[in-house]
């Protein structure tokens, strides 16, 4: 089966506020309800005293680095994962990455979609557009009996025919309020990105929420920015959780699943 083809199998069921349309995928498992809402970009969270942080592009080698931090913490973090970013596809068996994504989903984690190849949907034509999101979700769905149904867009861009494509797939499209900028200060001894965070938490009051961007494949997000942002959390308060909870968007609702 095509890609395309098994994409309209997989997110071809259309919502009318929250609802499931009728749909020839009906062996698809039904959705709750869901005020998460579809066609625009999510910028921030909706339940407050909670911090998403959010990790982009990997699955990489310093993701289970990053997963052992979190379970010290007993946290709980969303990683919008590309396809083929590293030249090795996330279904091929030969790599580490099947066992990445199950770790990330066994330990309650949530994983959403930053496409195939990290494309800019803003750019590429309407046919480039669907492959990137379901080559990804054909994928994913080979490796864990499921595809995500939120999407991170490459480089924080989804314009106003992207929006659209996205709502007709039925998908989230979620970007972020917090960015540490840590592709910019990946270095031993940088403290840039640990200010950053810091800084963002310290210009809001007890009962915000935090939307996080970060990066999984980046060595020194995974050795010093993340065990700083969950200290931080900790200590402030608040609770490290996934996009989905920061939405209130019950987790039956993160999958499309057969």
């Amino acid at each position: 089966m095509s890609a395309t083809k098994l994409c309209a199998l997989l997110l071809g069921l259309l919502f009318s506020q929250g609802q499931a349309a009728p749909s020839p995928a009906a062996n698809l498992t039904a959705r709750s309800f869901t005020s998460v809402p579809r066609g625009v970009i999510i910028e921030h969270c909706t339940v407050p005293g909670v911090v998403a942080l959010t990790f982009d592009d990997g699955p990489f080698i310093y993701t289970s680095q990053i997963l052992d931090h979190l379970d010290a913490f007993n946290a709980k973090a969303t990683f919008f994962i590309n396809g083929e970013n590293w030249s090795r596809a996330i279904n091929d068996f030969s790599t580490p990455w099947p066992a990445v994504l199950r770790r990330i989903d066994q330990a309650g984690h949530q994983i959403g979609s930053h496409t195939w190849g990290h494309a800019d949907l803003s750019v590429v034509d309407s046919g480039t557009r669907e492959y990137q999101i379901c080559e990804l979700e054909r994928a994913l769905f080979e490796v864990l009996g499921k595809a995500p149904t939120y999407l991170r867009p490459p480089y924080g861009s989804c314009s106003f025919e992207c929006l659209y494509e996205t709502q007709q797939f039925g998908l989230h499209v979620v970007n972020f309020d917090v960015d540490p900028k840590d592709y910019m200060h990946n270095q031993p001894g940088d403290p840039g990105a640990m200010e950053n965070f810091s800084r963002h938490l310290d210009e809001r009051r007890w009962g915000d929420s935090f939307l996080v961007l970060s990066h999984d494949s980046l060595q020194y997000t995974a050795e010093a920015l993340v065990p700083h942002m969950l200290r931080e959390i900790q200590a402030r308060g608040y609770r490290a959780v996934t996009v989905g909870e920061c939405l209130g968007d019950p987790a039956e609702n993160w999958y499309w699943t057969a």
